[in-house]
């Protein structure tokens, strides 16, 4: 009987040991739970704060783009405002150039018109034959370094009178197959051999029909 009695005792114990465990396990398994459900939080709002950080990014990634366009926009447009610049500075060197070759030209042309009428007068005079050559040659040389420079005397006796070549000093009267062309050369035109463009223009007088014949 007391066997039978301490055998009946035994099995609530180990019921309440059972459900001691269980109620361990689970107060175990509701921590683990928790913990997990606040790793999840913390997962969850540095992963917010990952994909604001990524949007600021992708910000400032498009603004450092647009900011590169920009500058590579003002790169290229320095660019063409600095070839554009050294190219009308160029321009403008050569054109100075040009200028400055012309009017040391043109004192030499002075000085080959000067030589151009002590011949003429020489040939109209009993000149010495010497002196004659001498200034002949003289002014060969000057019309060769002319033209060595790109200058060359352009003829305009018997021309027809144009306005971009001859400047009339005035009109004299002439016969009907002279009027309106050249009749005298006072003095010398140059043109560039090269392109043809007057340099200096000719002084000439211009003939014009006879008074006194279309009077009679």
């Amino acid at each position: 009987m007391d066997a039978r009695w301490g055998g009946r005792m035994w099995r609530p114990a180990r019921a309440i040991a059972r459900r001691g465990r269980a109620i361990k396990t689970q107060r175990q398994l509701m921590e683990k739970c928790n913990d997990l459900q606040t790793q999840l939080a913390e997962t969850r709002a540095q992963i917010e704060q990952y994909e604001m950080q990524l949007d600021e990014n992708r910000k400032q990634y498009h603004d450092l783009e647009s900011m590169a366009r920009r500058m590579q926009s003002d790169l290229r447009s320095a660019y063409s405002d600095a070839k554009r610049n050294k190219e009308i500075l160029e321009d403008r060197a050569n054109q100075a150039a040009e200028r400055a070759r012309i009017d040391v030209a043109k004192r030499i042309m002075v000085v080959a018109d000067e030589f151009s009428t002590a011949i003429e007068l020489a040939e109209t005079q009993d000149m010495d034959p010497k002196w004659f050559d001498g200034f002949k040659a003289m002014a060969d040389k000057i019309d060769k370094g002319l033209n060595d420079a790109g200058y060359r005397r352009f003829e305009s006796l018997g021309e027809q009178m144009d306005p971009t070549r001859h400047e009339a000093l005035a009109t004299m009267p002439t016969s009907d197959a002279m009027v309106g062309k050249v009749i005298q050369v006072i003095e010398a035109g140059y043109e560039h051999t090269e392109t043809s463009e007057v340099v200096r223009v000719a002084k000439v007088l211009v003939g014009r029909a006879n008074d006194d014949a279309a009077t009679e």
